[in-house]
């Protein structure tokens, strides 16, 4: 059969454009892809993301559905996605009838697995499956194509003579990781989403100043059941991992085919002891020596991995740059109600030896838990406050996601009264779980937003900025620059570099102030670029070009900052410097390197010494030095 895989788009009801990363991407896409291909079918993928220039998502989505429906003739299209995605799948559906109303489409995806039975019946796709589906999506192929019985898949649901029909519910069905083919991300323009890799994440990218993230699954589940997670639903399938040699297999595929410098590990649980993270670092160690791979990588378990510093230290050496604890509160009372199983000692202990590791480490505090109270709330803020300035961690209200232990609580208050609005504004409102009144705690929420807000952590002024000579849809088509900020490290004293999108006409006015990581030592560091009113920015900015593929800074003339001039002293006649920049620069822009430094050597010995040649001077040397290399 000919199938047609759609993921959701990005941000769809909150941001256009916006850009997907591959660190955001639907990896359950590429394992659909990889089953099917292995059983002989043709699959195509419509990926409606990082595409701007439309009036809107919709407008965005509509066309490449459109598109993609009349390229690839499909015989069925398949979409998902989580709960958040809810809004997507109702336009994605009314798309697909309106270009293909006879084609069935199959839905999937966790916000299927845990409402099935009513999103099945609001969206109606002809069919859905729950939980993992690698081995079930195959089987309904083969049904379709009259070598199966429906009633014998697990997870089905589907319509038949007006009524649904839901197949048994089994959501551990599912066989062995290592048996499955590599996700397949190449149908899904894997290309533009590496591109996009600058939109990830700060935490994700603040190694690299040109990302390439890339994602692996090397294990599925979770054997924890926190209330407030989806894996606390009841039925779900176990914990699996796959074997580090099959994990380190695919790393070799995905690297030789997209090389990448970034890996991020998106299990929710890796590493579920330090032997395992010790046998999967010496093993990534020599696979690095013996293939000449160059990339940071990162991670995230439980506290009750109980890392400890060798571990730490042995995951430094194979690369790794940051991992994360789902931290969530800092109030024992709150934490055993979320039947979390771990304790505030032992994020503190993580913390203290992330530092001396020299790895970044974060987490997320959630506050709304239905034992949460101003004392509770007062605890984990103080435990922010004392620990985490240098941490990558964040503070934000729990949602009732579907699946979870505090979405039945919600609906059995009747918190929850129509789930049509709940689906489409389920990440626009605010939830109160808790036995404070409604004011209080949309009020705590409120200081909780403020507190985050505050410049706990090292803030350090931007020395030099280099506009990047990046060619990128992320810019815009020039409305927006790739700005490389330099600064010392006040944790490590050692000098690194960010880059940020910027937009280059806000800038002056409204400032900019970046929270990163350290290159060297991966804690958490506020950068600002200093602005006044009557100055605008004020370090003087060096625009990048290439000379013969090597990138080369020189000064941008129309936003360096202005000086005084004294009276008394000889000085150059207004506008004269400026004008032999601009003039300079401008020879640059068309790729008239030569005749720039011809012009250079003319005419800089007219003019008397200046501040603002001083620093262009330099950049023309090297400009000089590669040109004659």
């Amino acid at each position: 059969m000919r199938v047609l895989l759609i993921p959701p788009t990005y941000r769809y009801t909150t941001q256009y454009p916006s850009f997907l990363a591959p660190s955001d991407f639907s990896c359950g896409f590429a394992y659909i892809a990889a089953a099917l291909k292995a059983a002989g079918h043709q699959v195509f993928g419509c990926n409606p993301n990082n595409a701007p220039g439309y009036d809107s998502a919709f407008d965005m989505v509509h066309d490449k559905i459109a598109r993609a429906i009349a390229e690839t003739k499909p015989d069925l299209i398949g979409v998902g996605g989580i709960c958040t995605d809810y809004p997507f799948l109702q336009a994605a559906v009314s798309i697909i009838r309106h270009y293909a109303p006879t084609v069935p489409v199959l839905m999937g995806g966790s916000i299927i697995t845990y409402d099935q039975e009513f999103i099945h019946s609001a969206l109606k796709p002809e069919y859905s499956l729950a939980g993992e589906a690698d081995e079930t999506v195959v089987m309904l192929l083969n049904a379709l194509e009259g070598r199966g019985d429906l009633n014998a898949i697990p997870n089905l649901c589907y319509r038949q003579n007006g009524r649904l029909v839901l197949t048994e519910k089994n959501l551990k069905f599912g066989g062995d990781l290592n048996e499955l083919p590599f996700p397949d991300y190449s149908i899904f323009e894997i290309d533009k989403m590496l591109d996009a890799s600058w939109a990830a994440r700060p935490l994700y990218r603040y190694s690299r100043n040109n990302p390439r993230i890339m994602p692996i699954v090397s294990a599925r589940e979770c054997p924890f059941a926190c209330t407030f997670c989806l894996h606390g639903h009841g039925g779900r399938a176990k914990y699996r991992a796959r074997t580090t040699e099959n994990v380190m297999e695919e790393i070799k595929q995905l690297y030789e085919r997209y090389p990448f410098n970034i890996l991020i590990v998106l299990d929710e649980l890796f590493a579920v002891n330090k032997q395992k993270l010790e046998e999967f670092c010496g093993t990534l160690i020599e696979y690095r020596e013996r293939y000449g791979w160059d990339f940071d990588w990162l991670f995230q378990t439980h506290a009750n991995a109980r890392l400890n510093l060798e571990a730490l230290q042995l995951a430094k050496r194979a690369g790794c740059t940051y991992f994360s604890y789902g931290l969530e509160s800092a109030s024992q009372r709150v934490l055993k109600s979320m039947k979390k199983g771990t304790q505030p000692e032992q994020y503190a202990e993580a913390i203290a030896l992330a530092d001396q590791a020299e790895i970044g480490f974060g987490g997320n505090f959630i506050f709304g838990d239905p034992a949460e109270t101003p004392e509770t709330i007062s605890e984990t803020l103080t435990f922010y406050r004392k620990h985490c300035a240098d941490i990558h961690c964040y503070l934000a209200a729990i949602q009732p996601y579907p699946g979870s232990t505090l979405y039945v609580a919600c609906q059995e208050k009747g918190l929850i009264p129509d789930k049509a609005v709940f689906y489409k504004t389920i990440d626009q409102r605010l939830f109160n779980m808790t036995t404070m009144p409604d004011a209080q705690w949309a009020g705590y929420v409120r200081a909780i937003h403020a507190f985050e807000a505050l410049p706990l952590c090292r803030t350090v002024d931007v020395s030099r900025i280099v506009i990047r000579a990046i060619t990128n849809p992320l810019t815009l088509n020039g409305t927006r620059q790739f700005w490389e900020l330099f600064a010392e490290c006040p944790h490590c004293l050692r000098g690194f570099s960010y880059v940020e999108l910027t937009d280059p006409q806000r800038v002056p006015v409204q400032g900019l102030q970046v929270v990163t990581g350290c290159a060297h030592c991966s804690k958490r560091i506020r950068l600002s670029v200093p602005v006044t009113k009557e100055k605008g920015v004020m370090v003087p900015l060096e625009t990048e070009y290439v000379v013969d593929e090597a990138p080369v800074a020189l000064p941008s003339p129309g936003l360096t900052t202005k000086r005084s001039v004294d009276a008394g002293v000889p000085h150059n006649a207004e506008g004269e410097v400026r004008a032999f920049m601009e003039r300079l620069v401008g020879l640059c822009e068309q790729g008239a390197y030569h005749d720039a430094v011809a012009y250079y050597d003319a005419r800089r010995p007219q003019l008397l010494p200046d501040p603002a040649l001083v620093e262009f001077d330099q950049m023309v040397l090297r400009l000089r030095q590669k040109l004659a290399a």
